[in-house]
């Protein structure tokens, strides 16, 4: 079953069980008030009869003549009977069928002066007269009043039958209109594929719910459209990463193999061999611990880590790789509170991804120089790492956390282009952000946020 045809059946059943209780409703209410106004009427007919009987100081044959004659509202197939107060009966109606009545029907009118009850479709009112010392008692069918409720039960039987097809007719055009622009963009969708993913919904004017569907679609296309191009982008440059060493080693096993060359020479080109292998070693572990980062998440027996303990111990490492880089460590804030210092995630991951970012602060610097800065936050530390260095693009920053991406200053420096895409990884895995913009012409800046504890 279709949306449209299960929004238009849920419409017509929603009318019906309107139209349904509408029409119980009016039908319960009419006969509600037919039977209070003919029992009023029966009353008065019991009323007057008792009082027409008891006008006379004996009752005497002439008085059913006198009760017919005087009736004010002859009603169809009214019977009148009058009982002492032992229930004896006193007058009945000629040719009437006496009916049976109770001790307990006569009490009850006793105790509340009037008692009115149906029996076999006859409507019958008990009265208490003459200071319940007797009892009237009139009955009659409620012909017209039936006949009423009849007509009105069959009326609104139609007028229930009729609003069920009309509203299911009305309910097909209306939701038939209502669901077009989906289908609309049911059509645009289904043109859509891996082949032409730079395709976007047409959007219109209104801001209904099916342009913002058709927002949020074509949302969702850019963000497939970047994760493509960016998947591309890794093949293509992890092809030509491997595709290099792979290329040189081969070239080298050649020229060994046909030509013949004294220890020396074999030596130097195993010497090669071995970096141009270390190289894939190195490429491959980068490639393992980038796809390790991208389905960890984060751990609820990770421990608390002072930052500022990681940035000192990380730049004493550095030191020793690269003997002339100066690193200098600021607080831009006073932190009263080692708390505000102390970040709840892995240790040796959080090492990683300093040690990544002083790194590549002093590769890629004029001076071999990098100006570390603990700034604090509300909820959290900022990391800001600056270097002296060549100001990136916009498109080199907008592709800079891409693995294997490497801007125009990277073409004379060793790398394969996934530190940053390591670092990204680990401060997201914490919560963090990161980020880099540029101070001034020549200054660049990462800067880190991680959530820090704060108990």
């Amino acid at each position: 079953m279709n949306l449209k045809v299960r929004i238009a059946l849920l419409f017509t059943l929603s009318v019906f069980i309107i139209l349904l209780v509408s029409a119980v409703s009016v039908y319960l209410l009419n006969e509600k008030f037919r039977k209070e106004e003919f029992i009023k009427r029966l009353t008065t007919e019991a009323k007057e009869s008792g009082q027409i009987f008891f006008s006379e100081s004996k009752p005497s044959p002439g008085d059913s003549l006198r009760l017919l004659q005087n009736a004010v509202n002859s009603l169809p197939q009214e019977n009148l009977f009058i009982y002492d107060s032992a229930f004896h009966l006193l007058y009945s109606t000629p040719g009437s069928h006496i009916p049976k009545i109770s001790a307990e029907t006569f009490n009850k009118a006793r105790q509340d002066k009037q008692f009115s009850y149906t029996d076999k479709e006859r409507e019958v009112v008990l009265l208490s007269i003459e200071g319940n010392h007797y009892y009237a008692v009139a009955s009659a069918l409620d012909v017209f009043g039936n006949r009423k409720s009849d007509n009105l039960k069959a009326l609104l039987i139609l007028s229930i039958l009729g609003g069920i097809l009309l509203s299911g007719l009305l309910a097909f055009f209306l939701v038939k209109q209502a669901i077009r622009p989906l289908e609309k963009l049911k059509l645009q969708i289904e043109t859509i594929n891996e082949q032409n993913l730079k395709e976007r919904i047409f959007i219109g004017r209104s801001n209904d719910e099916v342009s913002q569907i058709a927002k949020k679609f074509n949302a969702m296309l850019d963000r497939l459209e970047l994760a493509f191009e960016q998947q591309k982008s890794f093949v293509h440059h992890a092809s030509h990463e491997l595709r290099t060493p792979l290329a040189t080693m081969l070239a080298q096993t050649e020229a060994a193999l046909n030509k013949i060359l004294y220890i020396e020479d074999y030596r130097r080109i195993l010497y090669s061999l071995r970096e141009e292998q270390q190289y894939l070693i190195d490429l491959t572990n980068s490639l393992l611990t980038l796809s390790r980062y991208e389905k960890m998440t984060s751990q609820k027996d990770w421990l608390p880590v002072r930052i500022d303990e990681i940035l000192f111990e990380m730049a004493d490492l550095v030191k020793q790789e690269w003997l002339y880089a100066t690193i200098n460590i600021d607080f831009d804030t006073v932190f009263d509170n080692e708390n505000h210092l102390t970040v709840i995630g892995n240790e040796s991951l959080i090492k990683s991804a300093i040690m990544n970012l002083i790194k590549n602060a002093i590769q890629y610097s004029k001076d071999q120089g990098v100006k570390i800065t603990i700034d604090g936050a509300n909820t959290g530390i900022i990391l800001h790492f600056d270097n002296i260095g060549k100001r990136l693009s916009p498109e080199e920053q907008a592709n800079l956390f891409i693995p294997f991406f490497r801007g125009e200053n990277s073409k004379y420096k060793k790398g394969y282009g996934l530190g940053l895409s390591i670092v990204k990884k680990i401060v997201n895995v914490h919560g963090g952000t990161i980020s880099y913009h540029s101070l001034a012409t020549d200054i660049n800046r990462f800067s880190i946020f991680l959530p820090a504890q704060t108990a």
